[in-house]
């Protein structure tokens, strides 16, 4: 075996071994959702390409018919999963950024329409010699439309690319810009590799590129954890206090309503007394379920402490505070009315919010929140209201 081909199937190799090392460890390891799904379906066709773009090179001056065949195999399942990939990105990010997205029919049709469209050249190249050729000595060649995988991959990396700069500028999305640089830097790597590959024939490293890209994500996943509650998923004291001093800092720079509600979960302490502290950490989760489902992407929700929770987020209306609430409450009543719990789900809230001419800080806005939150708690023990009880700034 040539070296220069040894050397190219040893880096595939370690792009695979990185790409397994990486699926192993997140396989059951976090809650289930179509992210997490998307992020897993990405490492497959990943490790599927590389092993794909091996077999291509082992392939070279094989020229028997079996083995001729099967390389068009390894080049179908090579230009059929690339635009395949790029659209997992582009899925990923859109779920990343907006979890409760739901696209119509025809936006679907139309978003998978690239992938398809190449999956049917790619069948077809075998037989038309579109994308590529394979020769008699069993050496794979460029057919005369090898840019159009490439065309439809870029079509997904400029709509992700597009839709993450659009939330970095936004001045309503009241987050730190680094959450959004991951997203950013991924697709880096591996348009400099398509770059390079297409400007010099016989080079293939665009899908090592891809390794590398899916390492960095994984290393900002692994580093996000870090940030959570680890009974509930959402963010703990320490990001919160992060999220706060960002808040603080931009506070007399935002052109919106910055609000905080804080949430306490009804009798805590009897449920933990009476069925237990798994019902209690049940309780909890289904608190944090139901914030995560009703509230925006845009707000930042935490664990503050026990059975406290913390939304801070950007509005233009008050109304939207009083909207979002509504949604928390409705969520809970379901829950009671469905779930056959053996305690009732209800929380108290209480909130402020302020805008860029108030001489006010987060701090003092927090400390308002929070004791109208205890005011709601006070007034629902008086018996003064018995569903989800609010006090308002």
């Amino acid at each position: 075996m040539p070296l220069v081909t040894s050397e190219y199937v040893e880096i595939n190799l370690i792009g695979v071994i990185l790409l397994l090392t990486m699926l192993f460890s997140v396989m059951g390891k976090y809650e289930k959702s179509e992210e997490h799904s998307r992020f897993i379906s990405m490492i497959f066709m990943n490790i599927l390409i590389l092993l794909a773009d091996i077999g291509i090179c082992l392939m070279k001056y094989h020229g028997t018919r079996n083995q001729i065949l099967l390389n068009h195999v390894f080049c179908v399942v090579y230009f059929i999963l690339h635009s395949w990939f790029v659209y997992e990105w582009a899925q990923y990010v859109i779920m990343r950024l907006y979890p409760r997205h739901q696209s119509g029919m025809i936006r679907k049709i139309l978003f998978l329409l690239p992938s398809v469209i190449n999956s049917v050249l790619a069948a077809l190249t075998p037989f038309t010699g579109w994308i590529y050729t394979i020769s008699d000595t069993n050496v794979y060649q460029r057919g005369p439309f090898i840019w159009l995988p490439f065309l439809m991959a870029l079509f997904y990396w400029v709509v992700s690319l597009f839709v993450v700069l659009r939330e970095w500028i936004h001045p309503s999305r009241g987050r730190e810009k680094g959450e959004y640089s991951t997203l950013i830097i991924f697709p880096i790597p591996v348009l400099i590799g398509n770059l390079l590959q297409m400007r010099f024939y016989g080079l293939s490293i665009v899908w090592v590129c891809s390794a590398i890209s899916l390492l960095i994500l994984f290393i900002h996943i692994q580093n996000g954890q870090l940030s959570r509650d680890k009974l509930t998923g959402l963010y703990n004291r320490g990001q919160t206090s992060i999220q706060l001093q960002w808040e603080s800092d931009h506070i007399r720079t935002m052109t919106d309503l910055l609000f905080a509600v804080m949430f306490d979960l009804d009798n805590f302490k009897k449920i933990n007394d009476t069925y237990g502290h798994l019902s209690g950490d049940k309780a909890l989760c289904h608190i944090a379920e139901v914030l995560k489902q009703n509230c925006r992407k845009s707000d930042f929700i935490s664990r503050y402490g026990g059975d406290e929770f913390l939304l801070i987020g950007h509005v233009r209306h008050v109304q939207e505070i009083d909207a979002i609430i509504s949604r928390i409450d409705d969520a809970l009543k379901e829950i009671n009315r469905t779930e056959q719990l053996p305690f009732t789900l209800s929380v108290s809230a209480g909130y402020d919010f302020c805008c860029q001419e108030d001489n006010v800080t987060v701090d003092s806005l927090l400390n308002a929140a929070d004791a109208k939150m205890y005011e709601a708690k006070r007034r629902k023990k008086q018996g003064l209201q018995t569903d989800t009880e609010v006090c308002a700034g």
